[in-house]
């Protein structure tokens, strides 16, 4: 997750009413960002993960 000492920044998410809703019902407030910055993260790591693994089916093709 995030440094502890890291910088906290503001940030304002355009999403359906529904959609807010359901999130502030879900999450209570200081949890939120918590849950959002996991996922955010989570989606990052896995685009890393994609890319090496991208990478390295294109060494392997030459490998053969």
């Amino acid at each position: 997750m995030a440094k502890e000492s890291e910088k906290i920044e503001r940030v304002v998410l355009k999403i359906p009413k529904s959609v807010a809703d359901y999130f502030r019902k879900t999450f209570p407030h200081g949890k939120r960002s918590l849950f959002l910055s996991k996922c955010i993260l989570d989606f990052k790591r896995q685009n890393e993960v994609k890319k090496i693994e991208e990478e390295l089916e294109e060494i392997n093709k030459h490998r053969k």
